[in-house]
């Protein structure tokens, strides 16, 4: 831990979204609520109005919006977002500037160039932008990548990256039993075995071939139930998949929920379809529980699940791998419980919320010049 400073140092924080609240940004949100605040003073910055920023506020944050224009489309609100950044960060008297995501740090990288502020990217995705990944890692001081997939994202740069994991709130996803009066009103038969999936309704996320093994199940061992929470662009045609393939009664759509833990406590298996995956956040809650999970060996997914010890991974984009998965778990309910106790325990000793918070404060330190340099390796 760095020297703890006379007054709180000030760190401006750029938000690459105001209105979505997905995995990126509710992992920002819970670092921003377990920041010491006696060391740091974060100011939110966000691109809209929104769930993102009234979440801040409820953390008792100053919020400030500014828009961050399509880097498509630069033009004169761009030059007046950057202007505004920087007025912001002398302003508030930043200490440095965390930028999270790609869009708010090449407003944030110019912004800090502009201030003399450094500037952390907080990267959580897997997938390579070739110039623009050189560009902003060249203004960026310091790289934090989520998982090694992210990192090698970057492997051209080794000096600049700091593996940081996400943590999550271990007490908030502590293993539960299942609310019966809960299950009836998502419409889930009380004996009715449970696959649960969270993830936003989009290509990368994999549900169509989630819907096609939940068909191969069905016609193998009928009566599994499963509760999808999410939304996107694809839900409807998600939903007319289900209809097609006859899972009308079986597959539960309940858009975006607050009460995750709720609905993980019903599983009997977590499952993620992703074809791409950055870190994947609800597994690491889902594991929290005690839930066996069957995700897909892509991204960051393999940091997070070993594979036979604490879940088991597949190929991505094969529903009858997934399907045989999903399958082998709930035909061994003895194993799957093992996997859900091993589950628990590797989200406590690697997945912490508290462990993630004093890895990012150490960059913090690093960057501010409060480490010794032997500590910064």
């Amino acid at each position: 831990m760095g020297e703890r400073p006379s007054r709180p140092t000030s760190i401006l924080v750029v938000s690459n979204h105001g209105a979505i609240v997905g995995g990126g940004e509710l992992s920002l949100l819970d670092l921003l609520r377990g920041l010491d605040r006696d060391r740091w003073a974060p100011v939110l910055v966000v691109p809209e109005d929104g769930e993102v920023g009234a979440r801040a506020r409820d953390l008792d944050l100053p919020v400030h919006v500014i828009p961050l224009p399509s880097l498509r489309r630069l033009g004169p609100g761009s030059f007046r977002s950057v202007k505004a950044l920087t007025r912001l960060a002398r302003a508030t008297d930043a200490g440095a500037i965390h930028a999270n995501g790609s869009r708010a740090m090449a407003y944030a990288g110019v912004a800090g160039r502009l201030a003399a502020r450094p500037v952390l990217w907080h990267v959580r995705i897997a997938d390579r932008d070739r110039l623009m990944d050189r560009a902003l890692c060249a203004i960026a001081t310091v790289v934090i990548a989520t998982s090694r997939a992210v990192a090698r994202r970057f492997a051209w740069a080794p000096a600049k990256i700091r593996l940081v994991p996400n943590g999550i709130d271990l007490a908030q996803f502590a293993p539960r039993p299942p609310s019966a009066a809960f299950r009836a009103k998502l419409g889930v038969p009380p004996s009715a075995p449970v696959a649960v999936s969270i993830g936003r309704h989009v290509p990368e996320k994999g549900y169509r071939h989630l819907i096609a093994a939940a068909a191969l199940i069905e016609r193998a061992k009928p009566g599994l139930h499963w509760v999808l929470v999410g939304n996107g662009e694809l839900r409807s045609e998600l939903e007319a998949q289900t209809r097609r393939l006859g899972l009308g009664s079986r597959v539960h759509f309940t858009g975006w929920r607050d009460d995750v833990a709720d609905v993980l406590a019903l599983a009997d298996v977590f499952v993620l379809p992703s074809e791409r995956e950055g870190f994947g956040r609800v597994l690491v809650e889902a594991m929290s529980m005690s839930r066996a999970v069957v995700a897909t060996a892509v991204g960051g997914v393999p940091d997070i699940v070993l594979a036979g010890e604490t879940g088991v991974l597949v190929a991505p984009a094969d529903p009858a791998a997934l399907a045989e998965a999903v399958h082998a778990l709930l035909d061994d309910p003895a194993r799957t419980a093992l996997l859900g106790v091993a589950g628990r325990a590797r989200a406590e000793a690697t997945f912490s919320l508290g462990a993630h918070v004093d890895a990012v404060e150490r960059v913090y330190d690093e960057m501010l010049g409060r480490v010794a340099p032997e500590a910064r390796r």
